[in-house]
């Protein structure tokens, strides 16, 4: 929602406003976690959203760490890095389960034109809800997830005063910004020559950081480099949606006669194996468009865009105190 902006202010320095954004999604990741720990107000399309904020609010926290890594420091950025890359992982499978389920709905409008009979489509949709919902279980009763990712978003909060980043305003983010874009575009060109899932996953792995990270900047965007925001975002659901696709595969693949045996499956793997092909093809000439540019010439041009809108800020800023001339 539009109070709950993911961006930096042109009223506060960058160690303020990345701490500032950094609270505010680990607030609304605990928030969520809290409703999720009181059972009696609990609702299951509630519930259904809360692994999905969590890891979302925790992706941001990583994307910010990442743009101001030279600043905090490497051990620092680490240890954070790594808790809420871990805590994320605790939600995972969880988010699979529920994901595969979404994938195969996504998927059926096309049956129609396909081979499949529709009873099939519905079984195994069927056969991925009852997954997800076991897993959703799990992670409450067994694993007791949702609670050990209170407790450690709720010890990153404590420590979040602690972060210090040394300088202000470019200077801060220009490092992390080109290493983001830097290391989205070899892993572009990467998945270009291999498009495995691992190559791909990582690749939109990338292009998460880079969403983020220009999301972070987006009060300096004037007109054009909207596009980018909206570019970035387009990218990264064609990605997401071709990962799904994979793991979905992957999944039935591994128990087929859970999901209708051999024969059905054949034909649902043409299905996904045809959807995933188009994805590709409009995520790499998406990919070849956004990441067209040098690191160098992409993050200049980006720094063009933060520095005059902080002149501008300047501008309209009124004269704080009167300066006192020297021997006057």
């Amino acid at each position: 929602s539009g109070d709950m902006a993911f961006q930096l202010k042109a009223k506060e320095s960058v160690s303020d406003g990345i701490r500032r954004n950094v609270r505010r999604q680990i607030e609304k990741a605990l928030n969520r976690l809290g409703a999720e720990s009181k059972p009696h107000q609990r609702d299951a399309s509630k519930d259904e959203a809360t692994h999905k904020d969590v890891r979302k609010c925790f992706k941001k926290v990583r994307a910010a760490l990442r743009l101001v890594r030279e600043d905090l420091g490497d051990d620092v950025y680490r240890e954070e890095n790594w808790c809420f890359r871990d805590a994320g992982r605790l939600l995972r499978e969880v988010r699979d389960a529920e994901v595969l389920a979404e994938a195969m709905d996504k998927l059926t409008p096309q049956q129609a034109a396909e081979a499949v009979e529709s009873g099939a489509f519905a079984k195994i949709h069927e056969t991925l809800l009852a997954n997800y919902r076991e897993a959703m279980r799990r992670a409450r009763d067994e694993d007791k997830a949702f609670a050990a990712v209170e407790k450690v978003a709720t010890r990153a909060l404590a420590r979040l005063p602690d972060w210090r980043i040394e300088r202000d305003g470019w200077a801060a983010l220009e490092a992390g910004l080109h290493r983001t874009y830097q290391t989205g575009r070899r892993a572009l060109a990467l998945a270009a020559e291999n498009s495995s899932t691992e190559n791909l996953h990582e690749w939109r792995k990338q292009t998460r950081h880079l969403r983020s990270q220009l999301q972070l900047l987006e009060a300096a965007w004037t007109g054009s480099e909207k596009e980018l925001g909206d570019q970035t975002q387009e990218l990264l659901q064609l990605l997401g949606d071709d990962h799904d696709l994979a793991i979905l595969r992957e999944t039935l693949a591994a128990d087929p006669l859970a999901y209708g045996g051999h024969r059905i499956l054949k034909d649902v793997f043409a299905v996904i194996d045809r959807r995933r092909e188009e994805l590709k093809r409009q995520a790499f000439a998406l990919g070849r468009t956004l990441y067209k540019d040098s690191p160098k010439v992409f993050t200049s041009r980006i720094e063009a865009y933060w520095k005059a809108w902080a002149t501008e800020i300047e501008a309209v800023k009124p004269p704080t105190r009167i300066r006192s001339g020297s021997g006057g």
